[in-house]
């Protein structure tokens, strides 16, 4: 059984924008019986794991949380959740599973939010990743691979996938089951567009608050073409044309 533990991480130490406080409101206006633990630099040892000293000294704060919410989740269980988690429902009736995760996208687990029991061999899989592995390279290069795609990769190796539409969890050791988007990410990364149904425990507002300014200014490009019918029109006839060529 999951117990009612809601872990969450923030490393930088800056104070926290509105928006976040925001999303997290409803946490415990949702989940009023939960405890809510903060992995901060103060609660975990950052060189007890090369990975996550190299990612907070590069100020790769995402990164280093990667690592930190698997440990958090692997070694107390409960459900991890970034800071721009909006809550719709309570999690009661998932408690009873070992484990829920969500699909992101069809190629991603949603790693924004999780839950498992206390020593999940899933989620040991994932937390094995990091084993004397380094963020950055002996070539200075950053190792930036979203851990949506590092869970999905990792457990599609030796699991297969099925989509989860029902509470109770077949006891089948070779399926990784994943509930379909709509439940805990509701949301599109690219688009902005909420997708929330009578499913919907979560929306994940993608607020990226690690994320570069360029970074962001493309999405929000992209977000403005996506809405205008010519302009997609267009970007998708120039891109096809890019890709032949």
């Amino acid at each position: 059984m999951i117990p009612k533990i809601i872990h969450y991480c923030w490393l930088s130490g800056d104070p926290v924008p509105q928006n976040l406080q925001d999303y997290m409101a409803t946490w415990k206006a949702k989940l009023p019986d939960y405890e809510f633990i903060l992995w901060d630099r103060n609660r975990f040892d950052l060189h007890s794991s090369e990975w996550v000293r190299q990612a907070f000294e590069a100020r790769k704060y995402a990164f280093a949380a990667d690592y930190i919410r698997l440990y958090a989740v692997y070694h107390y269980g409960g459900i991890y959740m970034d800071m721009d988690i909006e809550v719709v429902k309570p999690f009661d009736e998932l408690l009873d599973s070992p484990y829920f995760f969500g699909y992101e996208k069809e190629d991603g687990i949603e790693a924004g939010i999780f839950g498992a029991e206390k020593h999940h061999p899933l989620l040991k899989q994932c937390l094995d990743y990091y084993h004397d592995r380094n963020f950055i390279d002996a070539q200075g290069r950053m190792s930036i691979t979203p851990l949506p795609e590092i869970m999905y990769s990792l457990l599609s190796a030796d699991h297969r996938f099925q989509k989860r539409t029902t509470l109770k969890l077949a006891d089948d050791p070779q399926t990784v089951y994943l509930f379909p988007n709509d439940y805990f990410t509701a949301k599109s990364y690219t688009t902005g567009k909420v997708t929330r149904t009578r499913n919907t425990y979560t929306v994940h507002h993608f607020a990226g608050s690690w994320v570069s300014k360029s970074s962001k200014l493309k999405k929000n490009i992209y977000q403005f073409i996506r809405n205008n019918p010519l302009l997609f029109w267009v970007y998708n006839r120039s891109y096809k044309k890019i890709k032949k060529e």
